[in-house]
Parts: structure tokens; sequence; C-alpha cells
């Protein structure tokens, strides 16, 4: 008996996960198609991805829309990688750039200099609640605003045209 109401147990929270993916993907599907975006569906990893235009010498990112079971992580990855000699310069100019920030942060794989930008939306797992519209355009305008802040000063470094302190300094001017 108890095996048996195990089984139905999983059966249940598969079934739960299931239907908090459905919802997410549903939201991100609405998303694209309420701001009319063109984009890549969904595979077989919950993943979808759309290129987005940005003010920066590089001019645009690729954003990946990750669904997990309880939260959406987007995943904003900038079309150049720091070569190796200048990986610990690029390294310092992001955590640099991270030191303060509210929502979301650059990430960087300092094996093949891979650069991005990160944030994401809790759904909650007991209270599940999809992610809104807004919710979604605030996570990806956030990633994006940042991305065009420190993309430039971040291309400087890159190519040895700036210290990453200087390069700070010279994306924060504004603020």
């Amino acid at each position: 008996m108890d095996e048996r109401l195990n089984d139905v147990l999983e059966q249940s929270e598969d079934d739960e996960e299931r239907d908090s993916l459905t919802l997410i993907r549903a939201a991100v599907e609405d998303f694209f198609v309420c701001d009319k975006v063109k984009y890549r569906e969904f595979d077989e990893r919950n993943v979808a991805k759309a290129t987005y235009t940005i003010d920066t010498k590089f001019r645009h990112v690729d954003v990946f829309f990750h669904v997990y079971s309880d939260k959406l992580v987007l995943h904003m990855m900038l079309p150049l990688g720091a070569d190796e000699g200048e990986r610990a310069k690029v390294a310092e100019f992001l955590l640099r750039a991270n030191y303060g920030l509210k929502i979301g942060c650059f990430d960087f794989d300092f094996n093949d200099g891979e650069i991005s930008y990160r944030t994401s939306i809790y759904c909650g797992e007991k209270d599940f609640v999809a992610p809104t519209y807004e919710q979604i355009d605030f996570a990806l305008v956030i990633g994006l605003l940042m991305i065009e802040k420190y993309g430039d000063a971040l291309v400087k470094v890159m190519f040895g045209m700036l210290e990453p302190d200087d390069a700070i300094e010279m994306a924060e001017a504004d603020d």
C-alpha cells in the first residue's frame, strides 16, 4: 500500500513540475508575441532564444530564456569573448562592475572567455505564480541596460585600451 501511495505522490510532483514549466513557457511565449519578437522556440532543455539590438560597439546580444520548475533565468550572451591574455583584466573589470548591482550580475567563464549577464525571476514552489509580462520585461531591460552601460568600457579593457579601474570610472561617470 505504501509503495503505491509513494508512486502516486511522485507522479503528482512530476505533474506539478510539468505544469509549472508549461505555465512559465507560456508566459515567455506571450511576452514574445506581445513585443513582436522573433525567437527560437523552446527546445527539449526548456530554452528559448531571442536576439536584441543594443547601443554598444558590438550592437546585439543573444538572450536565452531558460525555464525551470520554480524560476525563469535570462542569460544574455555577449557576442565576444576575452582572449586568454586579457582574461585577468576582464575578470577584474566584471567584478568591479558587479559590485553594487542590485538586480542581476555579469558572469565570466575564465576557461573560455565567455561573458554574459544573468537575471532571474523566482516563481515559487508551493505558492507558484507564473511571471507576468512586466516581470519578464523588467528582467530583460535591466540586463540589456547594464550591458549597454558597461559594454563599450568592457571592449576597451578587452583590447588593452583601458585598465579595468579606469574603464569602470568611464562607465559609471554618469551615475
